[in-house]
């Protein structure tokens, strides 16, 4: 595309910095000592080019896995489903995993329609927010976790420890079929 910049690299860095590719790996993953003012050179350059790790190339190197987890909410306006995704993202980071969010609505069809995309996107579980039809067959046919919490008339204070309890369940059940 005209006008796009390609992503920084870490030879970009590298050769900014006057240093291999892999002293900057080393560097930055903290297995290899630098001068301070070194290291003030490599986040200049970071900065500069607007490098940015990337989470699923390190865990395929390091043969761990990234876990990506789906919450589909009916509505990203509505303060109870903002709660329950706060709530859940803290969890996902405690995790060291990544949260995508779908918004699907209240229609059974369009809550389906965004737990088949999550699916489809190879997501390791999903939580759905909100009220929820019936997912028995759903959490079935998905060959993954799918749970269900409901966002009704709950203090934040309740609606936020539901979540986390909710996104640990999820979690467990991940780690448990791993």
């Amino acid at each position: 595309m005209a006008g796009q910049r390609r992503k920084a690299t870490l030879q970009d860095i590298a050769d900014i910095v006057g240093m291999s590719r892999m002293s900057i790996s080393r560097i930055l993953n903290g297995k290899q000592q630098t001068s301070p003012e070194q290291e003030e050179r490599i986040r200049e350059a970071i900065a500069a080019t607007g490098y940015r790790l990337n989470r699923a190339a390190r865990a395929l190197r390091q043969g761990s896995i990234l876990p990506t987890i789906g919450l589909v909410v009916p509505a990203f306006a509505d303060p109870a489903c903002a709660a329950v995704a706060e709530a859940v993202a803290e969890v996902a980071d405690e995790h060291g995993a990544l949260l995508v969010v779908v918004r699907a609505g209240g229609e059974a069809v369009a809550i389906r329609a965004g737990v088949d995309a999550l699916i489809s996107r190879n997501v390791d579980g999903v939580l759905l927010c909100g009220p929820s039809p019936d997912i028995d067959g759903w959490a079935e046919d998905a060959d993954r976790p799918v749970l269900a919490m409901a966002a009704a008339s709950a203090s934040r204070d309740e609606l936020v420890a539901s979540a986390r309890s909710a996104a640990g369940e999820l979690f467990a059940l991940i780690d448990g079929g791993r």
